[in-house]
């Protein structure tokens, strides 16, 4: 996966775009979601949408999520193993 942090765009690492990532509760935090049972994903109990740890997830695994339920949110670290930082696409 690749993101870009000028345009907040994720995208695969062929360039397809996963999805532009915006948040209308910047302030919230990942440790203020409610925990989905069995899962690393938590719940927006503020726009009712599920929000999905990306550290385990494949770019194609990614598209399809959000071909399926393109509402679901997305929590992007930097660090994570499986991004990197681009500037341009």
């Amino acid at each position: 996966m690749k993101f870009n942090p000028l345009t907040n765009t994720l995208y695969t690492d062929d360039n397809k775009l996963i999805k532009k990532m915006h948040c209308p509760y910047p302030s919230l935090k990942w440790g203020d979601l409610s925990s989905v049972d069995g899962s690393m994903d938590r719940f927006c109990e503020l726009c009712e949408s599920n929000v999905v740890e990306t550290k385990e997830y494949a770019d194609e695994a990614l598209l399809k999520l959000l071909q399926e339920e393109p509402s679901t949110c997305l929590k992007v670290d930097f660090n994570q193993e499986n991004l990197r930082i681009v500037h341009h696409v």
